[in-house]
């Protein structure tokens, strides 16, 4: 935001911090441009946020099953797919059932979004917020797992790939 909009924001009354978050995010406060572009995810996305999106990226990229084409190339590659399929089975095995890394997260974020519905944590009823804690437990121990397995072997067949399809050669 820097450090000027930050201070603008935080000398305004709560009323119309919200109504800040509101025009600039819409009604679902959470999902921010950065989250988004990280994602890769621009469909939850509301207010002018959205509407500057919208004059930047293609149409099909504002959609939530948009799939990055570099993406798909790299996860195309034998050796990507033999990484992915192993991962797959080691976190099968350690009870979890993810087919790729990214699903993780667009998972993880489905969830809670399901649970709070874009309320912050002071508004949510007694069973939601058993239920976050719950999905909250879920993520800490997913993550262990699923970090060691993506480092280990995903990444570095990942990074491999990325370098031969993308890497300028060195003159």
């Amino acid at each position: 935001m820097g450090d000027q909009n930050i201070r603008i924001f935080k000398n305004l009354s709560p009323a119309d911090r919200v109504a800040y978050n509101r025009a600039l995010l819409g009604e679902d406060t959470n999902p921010t441009f950065a989250v988004a572009l990280e994602t890769e995810d621009f469909s939850r996305t509301g207010g002018c946020t959205r509407t500057a999106i919208a004059q930047v990226f293609k149409p099909d990229q504002l959609k939530a099953t948009y799939y990055n084409p570099k993406d798909a190339l790299v996860n195309q590659d034998p050796r990507m797919k033999a990484a992915l399929a192993q991962f797959a089975d080691a976190l099968r095995k350690a009870g979890y059932d993810y087919s790729h890394p990214d699903q993780i997260e667009r998972d993880l974020r489905a969830r809670l979004h399901a649970i709070t519905k874009g309320l912050p944590l002071e508004q949510l009823s007694a069973d939601a917020r058993a239920a976050l804690k719950k999905l909250q437990d879920y993520e800490r121990a997913l993550a262990v797992v699923a970090y060691d397995l993506e480092t280990r072997i995903v990444d570095p067949v990942e990074a491999r790939v990325e370098r031969e399809l993308y890497a300028r050669p060195i003159k």
